[in-house]
């Protein structure tokens, strides 16, 4: 005869054994051509410099979801933190400029204009690990 303990440890077990299990983002920061893309909760430096970005969060997401057509197109805002030295700033990006929330695609840091380009994935797209890219340029 089973015990109470094997009764109810069974179905948790079974239940346990279907949970996903959250892995951590492995995926390192990667430079190229004047591009940054930056995992959540990672951090890039910029070539030649002694400026690095780091991407914190997603701090909101009412973007349109993939094969839906929407009304309006919704929004992204993301908060990433800018350090060059002793100098170091939060900012709120967006994907695309909103007055209303007063967020803009893009932040002045330390001598560089970063643009917002890209924030992976989509609302309704595949599965992928989030991830941001941001366009920079020396400013003159």
């Amino acid at each position: 005869m089973m015990n109470i303990k094997t009764i109810f440890c069974i179905p948790l077990l079974l239940l346990m054994s279907n949970c996903k299990t959250q892995t951590s983002q492995t995926e390192t920061a990667t430079v190229a051509n004047n591009t940054v893309t930056i995992g959540l909760e990672q951090q890039a430096k910029i070539p030649n410099s002694k400026v690095a970005i780091q991407f914190r969060e997603v701090v909101e997401e009412s973007r349109c979801p993939v094969d839906v057509t929407c009304v309006w197109e919704g929004i992204a805002i993301i908060s990433v933190d800018a350090v060059s030295g002793n100098q170091k700033q939060n900012f709120q990006v967006a994907t695309r400029d909103f007055l209303q929330k007063n967020v803009t695609k893009s932040f002045n840091f330390s001598g560089y204009k970063f643009t917002l380009v890209e924030l992976k994935p989509q609302p309704g797209g595949k599965e992928e690990p989030v991830t941001v890219s941001f366009k920079y340029e020396k400013e003159n």
